[in-house]
């Protein structure tokens, strides 16, 4: 199945709202994207399965750092996953000053949304690039549990407009107009590279919950604390 069906946004909602819980497991399907287990959102990266790919780039890949670095770490993510906004908050800056800043890592960014409303934040995001991609990124997950929360206070039964209404702010925050943002959000291109990676995640590197991370083409499931990373890309270098 892909996602170009539409989208059941009140089950999303429903499902957004319970992954600030516990992130979850992805859908089965894409059309309905509903569930959320949440069994394996929070380990500590074991159990890393060996992959045939090397994680290799794409030309839609959202990357900071050196190319030439010897280790490429992909990271796939909800934005609606409060333990991705954890990782991208309190890892990552120490992540990206050891090893990223160095030339030693570079760092990809894919998106596993686990929800339409997750699905629509990832297409805006892709109308930025470079760094201000990663600003973005690093403005949803700041702003997550405000963002959904304001969601559910309204009361309203939860539609495709409704939930872009929730992210016209933020786009002004990062520069786009409201007319630029909806087209964003809805640009065929962007929601098609969102839905690769979501598909690839599964069936290339079985990730199966957010957040997700493909070392050198080995895949580690759950959220990771600094010193697992530690361990992982000096074993490479």
């Amino acid at each position: 199945m892909t996602r170009k069906s539409s989208l059941n946004f009140f089950a999303a909602f429903a499902a957004a709202s319970l992954i600030l819980a516990s992130c979850g497991e992805s859908p089965s399907g894409l059309a309905d994207v509903e569930g959320n287990g949440g069994a394996n959102a929070a380990g500590t990266g074991g159990g890393a399965a060996v992959v045939t790919a090397r994680g290799e780039l794409k030309d839609s890949d959202r990357v900071m750092g050196s190319p030439d670095a010897p280790v490429t770490i992909i990271e796939y993510a909800s934005m609606t996953c409060p333990h991705c906004a954890a990782f991208t908050l309190g890892v990552f800056p120490q992540l990206k000053s050891e090893y990223i800043d160095s030339g030693q890592v570079k760092f990809v960014f894919r998106e596993f949304p686990l929800d339409g409303i997750a699905r629509i934040a990832s297409a805006l995001a892709r109308c930025q690039t470079g760094d201000n991609y990663f600003a973005f990124i690093d403005l949803i997950f700041q702003n997550q549990q405000a963002w959904i929360a304001n969601l559910g206070a309204s009361g309203q039964q939860m539609t495709q407009e409704l939930a872009e209404e929730s992210l016209i702010e933020y786009a002004r925050m990062a520069g786009l107009g409201r007319d630029q943002a909806i087209a964003c959000m809805r640009d065929p291109q962007n929601l098609a590279e969102v839905d690769e990676n979501w598909e690839e995640a599964q069936n290339q590197y079985n990730i199966n919950s957010t957040p997700g991370f493909v070392i050198n083409g080995t895949t580690h499931s759950g959220a990771m604390p600094i010193e697992s990373f530690r361990d992982i890309v000096d074993s490479l270098l």
